[in-house]
């Protein structure tokens, strides 16, 4: 495998992040560049996440890897350094693709913060269908 660096995401990669969003059809609410990490291989993003703040929680998300670097474990390093970055003990996330995230540790939960719940009745059956909670609790 190449050699990635990990590093946080600038303005200058908002617009492959916002086309790679759009193109996705992922979570594209309130996109900045300072919620977001980048993989690079040489010059070139590969992949991508996002801590999401909201007033009372965050949630993992935004999970992306561009088409010709998929199935490489890329998507599986972004979400553990997203993990390790994590501002509270309990990582959330909200996907249509559950058993992914379980590979990784994740349970489904139907206990969410509030505003999660609110974003899964806002994305469900729109953005996307089988909408589901899930949870990782750090150790410590």
């Amino acid at each position: 495998m190449p050699n990635h660096r990990i590093r946080g995401a600038t303005e200058a990669d908002l617009s492959f992040i916002q086309k790679t969003v759009a193109r996705l059809r992922l979570d594209d609410e309130d996109l900045c560049a300072e919620q977001f990490i980048v993989v690079e291989e040489g010059e070139r993003a590969v992949a991508f996440g996002r801590i999401k703040s909201y007033r009372r929680t965050f949630e993992l998300g935004c999970v992306a890897v561009v088409e010709d670097r998929r199935n490489q474990g890329l998507g599986e390093l972004v979400v553990r350094e997203l993990v390790r970055r994590f501002p509270q003990r309990r990582v959330y996330v909200t996907t249509d693709i559950p058993d992914y995230f379980q590979r990784l540790g994740f349970v489904r939960t139907k206990a969410l913060p509030r505003e999660l719940s609110e974003k899964i009745g806002r994305v469900e059956g729109k953005l996307r269908a089988g909408v589901v909670g899930m949870v990782y609790r750090r150790p410590g």
